[in-house]
């Protein structure tokens, strides 16, 4: 009979964004554990609160499933002599085995036969497995930080309280550093704290729901959307969509009860931003817009327990968020008293990093590799690109920003406009901040798209011309995301630039900052960036050995590179593409690596090596406008056509003829087709196998 089997991790109140992530963990975790230890099973259901972390397996055999393996031994005729008897060979293998001579089968394979032990591995109950494994999957689950408590040296990100695990009626009996696991469970801090008892599974989400905790997280975000557009349509309004504020609030909770609130309407006259940041960033409140998409004085909150007046806890919020738009209308106030412009010079008294400098030397860094890009990108708007790279960091020495960080960039626009400056101006300084994440937004404006650049590779070339760079996990200054964003914005721009060349300009005006050679730094560099678009290029679908091929030709200019790898890769699903890698790799691998030989016409003899000759001139002069053009499958296509003269020289002629002079002649019209190839991509990267 198969039973259910329950884990229940109860903490205290576990931050938001760790459970997730921890769900997926625990689901995978248990599959891998239950097939490992061949449990079979149902479905697998994970829950999360602040409060604890719930896992519900269906169905889980009682017994390990069996197994039967068949070790294969030495063939028949060694054996079994010619009398049937075994011989020693046979003797050995049985004994290494385990099992009787006797017991030994026969199996034809596609080699002939062989002799097989046949064994069946023991069956244990699951009750003798379960213990261990669920411990091992506790320790297993990995979060971003992790608390130690009393004298234990468990690691959770907050203190282990109780477990919970059952089989059926059954306690699966383990010892996590003296919490030891049994049927009791607890319900909401403060409307069912219990302990309660679980007699068997099948009662356990019953004493949940009673004990006022709804598990299943799909369900409290359910309830908390509902609730919230409730809450907004009661002042003919509705949400501002936020559904990351959503995901977070439904791990907040337990027991979810959505509250309206207000607040001035003299708090509007703040930016918007600077309203919503309060609300949601800080306090996890949902804010509120009419019809027309203008804010409303009202704010919903999510409460993680009922009350007998909820005009109580709404007040309590109001009397919260009042007090945070306060110190909002009088941080903006205040800011309006200095020009954006005349805050700059404060950054001379703002670090950046102790060896790098201040945040002003920063920025005139930044502006030069900025004006550069510009001149090459969009030399129409260098000026702009250099205002947007001056303003950019004005607003990090502001009252606003020191209180509400996440505002950076936003208040820097919002208070250039109210200075006259240009939208384009102003837009391109929160511009410059994005994309904020891997695959996010990427800027709108050229001002903001060339600064970010700029800004980011001023970043990555200071870093690690001071020997700092990622390693594992560890990356304190983003220069992965950095490296990444460069990348996106050019792709997106469609900018044909080269990141080398820009590196360049950056380590020379690092000079006096950086203590590593700029030789090695380039070089770091220049991994550092082929590795972000080999994981880009991949992470995408495309084929690793095409990636390799490519980047080693072609790394500098993402655009470029993304179009040779397009071509390569509708290329190589067409017939005929691994007969003419292989034909390539031909010419390669007969080419010495020192070679260095030049060609004479005069001396070409054979029919075979004046038809190689031709073909690589004719293709040659026929890629050059394609090549210059960025048409790769053009070029692709062009190169095929080699193969037919390829296989024919090697057919026709003797390479390495014993007549220096023919011999270098002939390996000067391989290297030639191999330079027509290398134009492209490093074929000799490409998997033919």
């Amino acid at each position: 009979m198969n039973r259910e089997l329950i884990l229940e991790i109860g903490t205290e109140e576990i931050p938001a964004g760790y459970l997730p992530p921890a769900i997926e963990q625990l689901k995978k975790l248990v599959v891998k554990e239950l097939a490992g230890q061949r449990l079979s099973h149902g479905d697998v259901a994970v829950y999360a609160t602040p409060r604890r972390l719930a896992l519900i397996v269906q169905g889980v055999s009682e017994r390990q499933d069996a197994n039967v393996k068949e070790v294969l031994g030495p063939a028949r005729g060694v054996a079994f002599g010619d009398d049937g008897k075994p011989t020693r060979a046979a003797e050995g293998f049985a004994r290494g085995q385990g099992v009787a001579v006797g017991d030994l089968k026969i199996i034809d394979t596609p080699r002939g036969e062989y002799v097989a032990a046949v064994k069946e591995e023991t069956s244990a109950p699951a009750m003798e497995i379960l213990p261990q494994m669920m411990s091992r999957m506790i320790t297993s689950l990995h979060f971003p930080k992790y608390q130690r408590w009393g004298y234990g040296n468990l690691r959770f990100p907050r203190p282990i309280r109780w477990i919970l695990c059952l089989l059926g009626t059954e306690i699966v009996p383990f010892e996590l550093d003296g919490i030891v696991s049994g049927r009791k469970t607890r319900g909401h801090r403060f409307l069912s704290p219990g302990p309660f008892e679980v007699p068997n599974t099948g009662e356990y989400l019953k004493i949940i729901r009673n004990a006022n905790v709804v598990l299943d997280q799909d369900e409290r975000r359910k309830i908390i959307e509902a609730g919230v557009i409730k809450a907004a349509a009661g002042v003919n309004g509705v949400p501002i969509d936020a559904p990351e504020l959503l995901d977070e609030v439904t791990f907040l909770v337990e027991y979810p009860v959505v509250l309206l609130g207000s607040f001035e309407e003299k708090y509007l006259s703040l930016p918007w931003e600077v309203l919503i940041t309060s609300m949601g960033s800080h306090q996890r409140y949902f804010a509120v817009i009419d019809g027309k998409g203008n804010l409303q004085p009202n704010f919903i909150t999510v409460s993680n327990t009922r009350t007998d007046d909820d005009t109580v806890v709404i007040k309590g919020n109001e009397r919260v968020l009042r007090a945070r738009l306060e110190d909002g209308m009088f941080f903006f106030q205040e800011d309006r008293k200095v020009p954006l412009e005349q805050r700059i010079e404060e950054l001379k008294d703002v670090v950046f990093q102790e060896k790098l400098g201040t945040s002003f030397e920063k920025m005139e860094r930044f502006s030069e590799i900025a004006r550069t890009l510009a001149e090459a990108v969009a030399p129409d708007r260098v000026d702009e690109v250099l205002q947007v790279a001056y303003l950019c960091k004005g607003d990090l020495v502001t009252q606003m920003v020191g209180e509400f960080a996440d505002l950076q960039g936003v208040m820097g626009k919002e208070y250039a406009l109210l200075e006259g400056v240009g939208e384009d101006v102003a837009q391109g300084i929160v511009d410059h901040y994005l994309p904020k994440t891997s695959g996010g937004k990427t800027p709108g404006t050229v001002g903001g798209a060339v600064v970010s650049i700029a800004d980011r590779l001023d970043t990555v070339c200071g870093c690690f011309g001071i020997g700092i760079t990622p390693s594992g996990t560890a990356d304190p200054y983003g220069l992965r995301r950095h490296a990444l964003a460069i990348i996106a914005i050019l792709m997106d721009q469609g900018w044909r630039v080269s990141i080398s060349d820009m590196m360049v300009r950056s380590l020379d005006l690092l000079q006096g900052k950086i203590d590593i050679p700029s030789e090695e730094v380039t070089a770091r560099l220049h991994e550092f960036f082929k590795g972000r678009l080999q994981n880009l290029f991949t992470g995408k679908g495309h084929r690793y050995d095409l990636v390799q091929a490519v980047l080693e030709e072609q790394w500098e200019d993402p655009v470029d590179a993304a179009a040779r790898l397009e071509a390569l890769g509708d290329f190589a699903q067409q017939a005929g593409f691994t007969d003419l890698m292989l034909s390539f790799k031909r010419v390669m691998n007969i080419i010495p690596a020192d070679f260095r030989g030049s060609l004479n016409r005069d001396v070409l003899s054979e029919k075979a090596e004046k038809e190689l000759l031709e073909a690589a001139d004719s293709v040659g002069n026929q890629v050059k406008g394609m090549l210059a053009a960025g048409d790769y499958s053009g070029v692709l296509i062009a190169l095929a056509a080699l193969k037919a003269p390829v296989d024919g020289f090697f057919d026709g002629v003797m390479v390495m003829d014993k007549d220096p002079e023919v011999r270098e002649n002939r390996l000067s019209i391989l290297a030639a087709v191999s330079t027509l190839f290398e134009r492209i991509a490093d074929f000799r990267k490409v998997v033919t196998e």
